[in-house]
């Protein structure tokens, strides 16, 4: 298949916009058996025309959302001279040690799995002004930084509350600009790491258990958390939750490590799982891991469940996801 010249925008803005690659900057693009290779291949010709050095590694795809990388793959990353990671592969490792390392040493770090030529789409959330968003982010950020408590709610009967007490909000924007920064656009979104052992309730889960499911399930899965920890999940596709946590062997993975809204206008169904999470008025939900958004559980994965349509009230007061333009 051909890349479609009318995905070739999303692709620069990604490079320009979203990681700000300058000539002569080595920009290391890491992918596996499994990703659209078309997309890998038109990113490499959309850097190599900014100036960039462009290399690319590859591997077989990693068990779970969040496994660490191959050897190999963590020896280019690590290396000193990359400038920017692109992780074009088909299955989510931006919670990574190895993702955290290269951020350590300076590496920006662009996290896009899944991309997909749908996402590139004229008109899809490559559009979106990632600068304005990202201020929009920042302030919703700060309210989660004062939060206590917190309550998600949906029509499907998600009602889930715990504490945020002490936690720091964690918006993400797609910009990754400057050193050692981190990114997954053209998600833009907000959330951050429920105190361990305090959500109590249910989530119904109506868009996908990302990297699990198809883009869309097919009908949903309800999750119910007891003391910060899954302890049931129900629905036809449960199963494959159920699976991949039996498959990851370690009982760290119940922690409930996330609960995000999604705040980019332009993002719909039927995209990348990127696109999914960062649909306004959507929410999503992780487990396992939460080291990355300021927890303490460094279990080996982490799950993100995708809800379409859902409200975050914090001290019992709406967040409003909506951004209009000045």
């Amino acid at each position: 298949m051909a890349a479609p010249l009318d995905g070739i925008d999303g692709l620069r803005r990604l490079a320009t916009t979203c990681a700000g690659v300058r000539p002569e900057e080595r920009c290391l693009l890491v992918t596996d058996s499994r990703a659209d290779q078309t997309v890998v291949d038109a990113m490499s010709v959309v850097l190599r025309t900014l100036g960039a050095e462009v290399a690319v590694i590859s591997s077989e795809p990693v068990a779970l959302p969040g496994d660490e990388p191959p050897a190999a793959v963590r020896g280019a990353m690590g290396e000193p001279e990359v400038d920017v990671i692109f992780e074009l592969t088909s299955i989510f490792a931006g919670s990574s040690q190895a993702r955290r390392d290269a951020c350590a040493r300076g590496a920006r770090y662009i996290t896009v799995p899944g991309l997909s030529w749908r996402t590139l789409r004229p008109g899809g959330p490559f559009e979106a002004d990632f600068a304005a968003l990202g201020e929009h982010a920042q302030r919703l950020g700060a309210r989660f930084d004062a939060a206590s408590e917190f309550h998600l709610v949906s029509a499907l009967g998600t009602d889930l509350r715990g504490s945020f007490e002490g936690r720091a909000g964690r918006p993400l924007w797609g910009i990754v600009d400057q050193p050692g920064g981190y990114g997954a656009p053209p998600d833009i979104e907000v959330g951050a790491a429920p105190v361990e052992g305090t959500a109590e309730g249910t989530v119904v889960v109506d868009g996908s258990l990302l990297f699990l499911s198809d883009d869309q399930l097919p009908a949903p899965v309800t999750l119910r958390f007891a003391g910060g920890e899954l302890a049931d999940a129900a629905g036809p596709q449960a199963h494959l939750l159920v699976d991949a946590l039996a498959s990851a062997d370690d009982d760290r993975m119940t922690n409930l490590a996330e609960v995000s809204i999604g705040l980019n206008p332009f993002s719909r169904p039927g995209g990348s799982a990127l696109e999914l999470e960062g649909i306004v008025g959507g929410a999503h939900v992780a487990l396992g891991n939460n080291v990355a958004y300021g927890g303490s559980v460094a279990a080996r994965s982490h799950i993100d469940c995708a809800l379409l349509a859902a409200e975050l009230r914090l001290d019992g007061e709406p967040v409003d996801p909506a951004w209009a333009a000045a």
